[in-house]
């Protein structure tokens, strides 16, 4: 990735030799003179003018702020030193290997994004009536992405660099006549990496769920390497939108930022699941005009030693809407968890009604486990309530199963299993 973004200067490589850089290093990196006034040169100005006024503002913002710290309120509890020691290996050849998604060509209504590429299967890329629509480094449209890519607003969060070292973001339009056929049959979005050496990924995707239409996403993200994703959501007027995604640590780490624009009469559930990794952070960032319904719905099983840290931020400036945010965790031996959730209701959000709870679950004296709700209301005419919650297994419920017949583990894993349902 780095040798297609960055050009031969990048930390130059000795022959046959293997280099090791950190995210700090990276980022000091784009943030340079050099790098910020080569931008004017790059390959995509001639494709997307717009495209260097917004990523230069972006990268002068790196400069400015740096990478984020413990200060910053979603990461009060996250071990980023953890995060910036990880080692990243300079694998620039990587990229070039699609053999490792050559499956594609037997599957359908499959999106894999893969350190900024975008693959479809050959049902998807067809130029069909109310089919999906495609904006990538391919199919550019100069007017319809400059718009998007206004959108890509900087923000206190990693989602600056995920965007610095993304060289073209992908879109993907989901039209007003295709209704409710991607509900019926619903489209699976990768996120994987190109290698299980400890490379980095990075992709930004923009999602567009134009007026009256209803859209089911099956997410996947495999942390073979190192991942770092911006995913904005755009539900249109009346649009619903529904995600399931499921994270799984295969060795590497992950970071994903998630922004939801909802226009008035939009509905969103997000249903997802995480194991934790390395370093996993995951952060939901939620907009919400008008007559807005969001649920947000997380079972998280972190596995031993790993590490997993969520945020959870919606902002409601209109009146009637709805939200429901209800996250569980389970933690095993050694592992480290926080979920941070802040609801921002403004003085116009008359009538909203929300309700946040977070519940912990310690399978072990040396689990680590913080909750934080935040609820921040300058209307009186609403209903919000927050229960968190941090505890152990109990030992009469241990006992009674074990009685039972259940040896330890299995005993254990039904706990993780009643609670987590």
């Amino acid at each position: 990735m780095y040798k297609q973004l960055f050009g031969a200067a990048l930390l130059e490589s000795s022959p046959g030799a293997e280099n090791y850089f950190t995210l700090e290093q990276i980022a000091d990196y784009v943030s340079t003179d050099s790098y910020i006034d080569g931008v004017d040169f790059n390959y995509w100005s001639s494709k997307l003018p717009q495209y260097n006024k917004t990523y230069k503002n972006n990268l002068i913002d790196i400069k400015a702020q740096g990478l984020p710290t413990s200060k910053s309120e979603q990461y009060n509890f996250a071990n980023l030193r953890k995060l910036y020691n990880l080692e990243i290996l300079d694998a620039p050849d990587v990229q070039y290997d699609m053999e490792r998604f050559s499956y594609l060509a037997d599957k359908y209504k499959t999106i894999v994004l893969n350190d900024s590429r975008l693959i479809t299967t050959n049902d998807l890329g067809k130029k069909a009536p109310f089919n999906v629509q495609i904006l990538d480094s391919i199919h550019v449209n100069k007017n319809r992405m400059s718009e998007y890519i206004q959108l890509l607003n900087q923000e206190e969060n990693l989602s600056k660099l995920t965007y610095a070292l993304t060289p073209f973001p992908n879109v993907i339009v989901f039209p007003s006549g295709s209704k409710d056929t991607f509900k019926k049959t619903p489209i699976d979005i990768k996120y994987l990496n190109s290698t299980e050496d400890p490379v980095l990924d990075c992709n930004t995707t923009i999602f567009d769920i134009q007026y009256n239409t209803k859209v089911q996403l099956n997410e996947t993200v495999k942390t073979s390497a190192g991942q770092m994703n911006y995913s904005m959501y755009i539900l249109r007027e009346n649009a619903e939108l529904t995600i399931n995604r499921t994270s799984r640590d295969s060795g590497g780490w992950n970071i994903f930022d998630s922004v939801f624009i909802c226009h008035p009469g939009s509905k969103l559930t997000v249903n997802f699941t995480n194991t934790g990794s390395q370093y996993t952070q995951e952060n939901f960032y939620i907009k919400s005009s008008r007559k807005t319904e969001v649920s947000i719905n997380g079972k998280n099983n972190i596995f031993r030693g790993n590490n997993y840290h969520q945020y959870v931020h919606q902002k409601s400036d209109d009146s009637d809407n709805y939200s429901s945010i209800d996250i569980k965790n389970v933690g095993k031996e050694f592992a480290s968890t926080s979920f941070i959730g802040r609801y921002d209701v403004g003085a116009l959000s008359v009538n909203f009604d929300g309700s946040m709870n977070n519940e912990n679950l310690m399978l072990d004296k040396n689990v680590k486990m913080h909750t934080r709700p935040i609820l921040d209301i300058h209307t009186k005419e609403i209903k919000c309530q927050h229960g968190c919650t941090v505890s152990n297994v109990n030992d009469e419920h241990m006992y009674y199963l074990q009685t039972k017949g259940m040896n330890k583990k299995q005993a254990t894993d039904l706990l993780i299993e009643s609670f987590l349902c």
